[in-house]
């Protein structure tokens, strides 16, 4: 590249399209947002009173909830991660082929690296004030509703307060001072909370208190949220390993962290078995009959697990996720139809 000083060199940067839609799709984290909304998803369905229940969402309450956790603190989320992780695991891990993308544009000087974390804070900022936006101007309980000392303090701002929550909980995953996603046990427990107690609990606290939500069947979701966990941390394990991060897989070993996550997934047929078998909520009306037809989703799963990890690979691993997270979407779905009397909009 010719100049008045003389002749500069540049390196040509190659990105294919295939590459910048992974770029854009990878760091947005379109892929990571679903783990977060389907939870809340659940909860906001679970919390309509009898009369009004319906499956599609017809609410903005619930649309700007999606947002907050999906769009904005998901990809505040993946990115702070992106930001701690890109010059250690992430450099050499093969999943992750994005941040090699990333540091190519480090690299050539058409991006600084406090870019993803400037990003990072800005989509956790702005997930704040919508959040609190939300709690403040729509949520609102009924004031027959039975409540607690939570809601007493905070009132209307439990979608806020989780909110924050959730945020921290990313922090204290991926700031290397903290690092729990170098602790074993840790690493597992922070996405067990996060998204399969904390994200339910927003869709909960968009209709009513979130000292009434029905705890045992939200503890159904966090093991199954832990089933699925565990196996990703045994497909990154020869890059934690490489780099002394100590994760669950890195720890426990491969074998060892993936019957872990096949004991989370038993443990989470056996408590919905019993919630069931009890006509404990949501199963205390019509959703009985309709989880009896389906069971078969989830000895699928089961039987699933046991086949794909034999001789567990990579590629058996992620295959074994998404069936799994299929059959899972598919059973809850079909039993949140017939807990809502097959209404699809609300009355």
């Amino acid at each position: 590249m010719a100049t008045e000083g003389g002749i500069r060199i540049t390196k040509e940067l190659r990105v294919s399209p295939s590459d910048l839609t992974e770029l854009i799709v990878s760091l947005g984290g379109v892929k990571f947002w679903i783990v977060a909304v389907a939870p809340l998803y659940i909860g906001w369905v679970l919390a309509w009173p009898a009369p009004s229940r319906h499956l599609f969402i017809d609410d903005l309450r619930v649309v700007l909830g999606i947002v907050v956790v999906g769009p904005l603190l998901g990809t505040f989320t993946l990115l702070l991660n992106v930001y701690y992780d890109m010059q250690t695991t992430d450099r050499v891990n093969p999943r992750k082929r994005y941040v090699q993308v990333v540091q190519e544009l480090i690299g050539e000087g058409l991006m600084e690296p406090d870019t993803l974390l400037m990003a990072s804070l800005g989509f956790a900022a702005t997930g704040l004030v919508l959040a609190a936006y939300v709690s403040g101007s729509l949520v609102g309980y009924d004031s027959t509703e039975p409540s607690g000392p939570l809601t007493s303090l905070v009132g209307t701002y439990g979608f806020l307060l989780l909110s924050i929550l959730m945020i921290l909980l990313s922090f204290t995953y991926s700031v290397p001072r903290v690092h729990w996603k170098g602790v074993a046990g840790m690493d597992l427990l922070t996405n067990m909370i996060g998204f399969g107690v904390l994200c339910p609990l927003c869709g909960w606290s968009l209709i009513r208190p979130i000292e009434t939500a029905p705890w045992w069947f939200i503890a159904t979701i966090a093991l199954f949220l832990g089933a699925l966990y565990a196996p990703t941390t045994a497909s990154d394990f020869a890059a934690d390993r490489t780099f002394g991060i100590r994760t669950m897989a890195v720890r426990l070993g491969v074998t060892r962290t993936l019957l872990l996550g096949f004991g989370l997934q038993v443990l989470s047929v056996a408590v919905l078995a019993l919630g069931w078998s009890q006509r404990w909520f949501p199963f205390d009306r019509g959703a009985y009959q309709g989880m009896g037809e389906l069971w078969p989703f989830l000895g699928l799963q089961v039987l699933f697990y046991v086949l794909f990890l034999r001789r567990a690979t990579v590629g058996r691993i992620w295959a074994l996720l998404l069936f799994l997270s299929i059959l899972q979407g598919l059973g809850v779905l079909l039993m949140l139809w017939r807990f809502v009397g097959q209404r699809t909009w609300g009355p």
